[in-house]
């Protein structure tokens, strides 16, 4: 046993002991108790209310991911010798949304909940600690889901939880001949506002709401004794009962409904609602998707665009990974640029001329953050008879008013003039051809710039043949050309990750941001490039960046291991940059990327300085498998 002068000195070398008073520090070491826990063993389960401090003395414990099954756990962090916890929780009293376990024999420290109050009454260097960590160290590091076991838990989940955690497990359920009558009764004493409609076997083959109990009975003046299967909605859509919050919400974003049905090998399990995942307020998915889809005017539309980023920002407080949030703002972006696109072309006669809308850049990739500009193109394809300067000529005007539409509701105009309403955007099928074949074969440090731009074209409004024909014929035209491929490899480790000899941080000396890294320009944008350059050379037509590297791994028979450090590593980056932009928006700053190491806590920038050394080891595959390819 280690005598209380060790104990001592051994806080001592840590935060925040080393700044507290000697007194403050000996009081604590006289009111701990020291506890053993054996490898695997719980030490604290979700739900269970935070009664102790515990103190790393040896060993490890590990967070899982709430749901998480026995023989797969989903490690959110690892906690090492001279951490604590659960401070937020006992800082927030509330219970922990984790399973704490031991991954080896650990021996703790423990404080009781009494003597911690205590602590921070004697030390107001304990209590300020205990306070900032509590504000930024939950949402910002662990990850660990934020429910609130109150009142209001219902209305806060985290879109990051699996759905099965707030489901209803016993929903209201129909038979087909049951009559609406009948069933409007008991959604009317079960206060429900839809039911499901079930066969013999438990599987769902409908679903009965109250919208359409309006419009398909009482608007029309129908009977209400008919058989509920002739006013159902068939096929409703379903999520597997394991699916995670965001995938509800990106269906519900898609689809504009309100209802989720939860099935478990084909058979009922559940229902979600809208109102189960979110309580935003003014903003909710289908609404907003419902108020997107009906916008009359461009101003509507502006509207919609600023409520994008309350419901983003809502969703960084829950707790979601930036892979949703960037997926999520994507397709709403997407949504709100196709009514654009309708407005504005509804009045347009263009004359039999197909043309598909495309979007480059993030936007392409599905990675757009908070603050994005306006990258997009046009493809068409001239009716016989009529050559492609002519067809432009008509496009022109329209794609530039476009443009300055899309600028209007929130998607500013790029600097760099890569938009549909220049010439050089807008294109015939052939023309796109020839152009990416000319970069190909005779690449130039200009044609490469405009190949990270341009080669992560998707398809947005118009004809999809078009753009899914070229999105196939790049694929197959880049594969094998060595050349190309090998200084878009050289491009990609252009930049190389800011770590130094010691493995600590190369920050810049600029003057508006001394001491920081550009974590977009020296951290995302590595694996970007990265996982471009090897989509191209393997035929992967997929565009966002964490699945190019997932399926191009795959493809190339990488050790599974290091495919998902990298995709995790880009997320991580990703998420860190979305956390940075809302503090700035928050505190009323302009938006940037540029982030200081050594202001992060602990975890975030172990978690930094890893991510920073994967993109290192991913600049070393693209030498390996480019350099010998030459």
């Amino acid at each position: 046993m280690n005598s209380t002068k060790q104990i001592v000195a051994e806080l001592r070398r840590r935060r925040p002991f080393d700044r507290m008073a000697a007194e403050h520090v000996e009081w604590l070491v006289a009111h701990f108790e020291r506890v053993e826990f054996k490898q695997d063993a719980e030490i604290l389960l979700p739900g269970v209310p935070c009664v102790e401090l515990f103190f790393i003395h040896q060993g490890t414990v590990q967070l899982e991911a709430i749901g998480s099954a026995n023989d797969e756990r989903r490690v959110l962090a690892e906690l090492v010798e001279g951490e604590c916890f659960p401070l937020e929780a006992l800082e927030e009293r509330r219970p922990v949304f984790s399973t704490f376990r031991a991954t080896s024999d650990t021996s703790c420290y423990r404080l009781d909940i009494k003597d911690f109050v205590a602590l921070k009454s004697l030390s107001s260097i304990f209590a300020d600690f205990c306070k900032y960590r509590s504000e930024g160290f939950l949402e910002q590091s662990r990850r660990v889901y934020r429910l609130h076991f109150s009142h209001k838990s219902d209305e806060q989940q985290r879109l990051s939880t699996p759905l099965s955690i707030f489901m209803n497990p016993t929903p209201l359920t129909a038979r087909r001949g049951d009559l609406v009558r009948a069933v409007v009764t008991e959604m009317y004493r079960h206060d429900v506002d839809a039911v499901t409609i079930i066969d013999d076997d438990q599987v769902p083959v409908g679903i009965f709401t109250m919208r359409d109990l309006l419009r398909k009975i009482i608007v029309p003046g129908n009977d209400f004794d008919v058989a509920v299967e002739t006013v159902m909605t068939v096929s409703p859509h379903t999520l597997n009962v394991s699916a995670l919050g965001y995938e509800a919400a990106l269906l519900l974003a898609e689809a504009g409904i309100h209802h989720i049905i939860l099935v478990d090998k084909g058979k009922l399990s559940g229902i979600v609602t809208e109102r189960d995942l979110f309580n935003l307020q003014r903003v909710s998915l289908s609404q907003l998707n419902a108020e997107i889809n009906s916008a009359v005017t461009l101003d509507k539309l502006k509207r919609c665009s600023a409520d994008i980023l309350i419901l983003a920002e809502s969703m960084i407080v829950q707790g979601v990974t930036a892979d949703h949030i960037t997926q999520i703002i994507s397709t709403l972006n997407d949504q709100i640029i196709t009514r654009t696109l309708d407005l504005e072309l509804e009045k347009e006669a263009l004359g039999g001329v197909k043309v598909a809308w495309i979007a480059l850049g993030s936007q392409g990739r599905y990675e757009q953050t908070f603050f994005t500009d306006q990258d997009n193109g046009i493809i068409f394809e001239a009716p016989e008879g009529e050559d492609a300067d002519s067809v432009r000529a008509r496009l022109l005007p329209v794609a530039q008013r476009v443009n300055q539409a899309l600028n209007h509701v929130g998607f500013s105009l790029c600097k760099g003039n890569i938009m549909a309403g220049n010439p050089e955007c807008c294109l015939s099928y052939r023309e796109w051809q020839l152009r990416f074949n000319k970069w190909i074969h005779e690449p130039t440090p200009d044609s490469l710039l405009k190949a990270t731009i341009f080669f992560d074209f998707r398809h947005l409004y118009g004809e999809t043949s078009l753009s899914d024909r070229l999105r196939a014929w790049l694929a197959e035209a880049a594969m094998g050309q060595k050349r190309f491929l090998h200084l878009l490899s050289e491009n990609a480790r252009e930049r190389t990750p800011p770590i130094g000899f010691f493995r600590d941080f190369i920050v810049d000396d600029n003057k508006e941001h001394p001491g920081t890294i550009d974590i977009k320009q020296n951290g995302v944008t590595l694996f970007v490039d990265a996982a471009r350059a090897f989509a191209l050379a393997s035929g992967v037509t997929r565009g966002n960046t964490r699945e190019r590297l997932l399926a191009a791994g795959d493809l190339r028979k990488w050790p599974q291991s290091e495919v998902n450090a990298w995709a995790d590593a880009f997320s991580f980056l990703q998420s860190l940059r979305i956390r940075h932009q809302f503090s700035l928006m928050q505190n009323g700053s302009k938006s940037n990327n540029q982030i200081n190491p050594y202001e992060l806590n602990q975890l975030d920038r172990k978690f930094f300085l890893e991510s920073l050394r994967q993109a290192g080891k991913l600049q070393k595959q693209l030498s390996m498998d480019f350099d010998m390819a030459r």
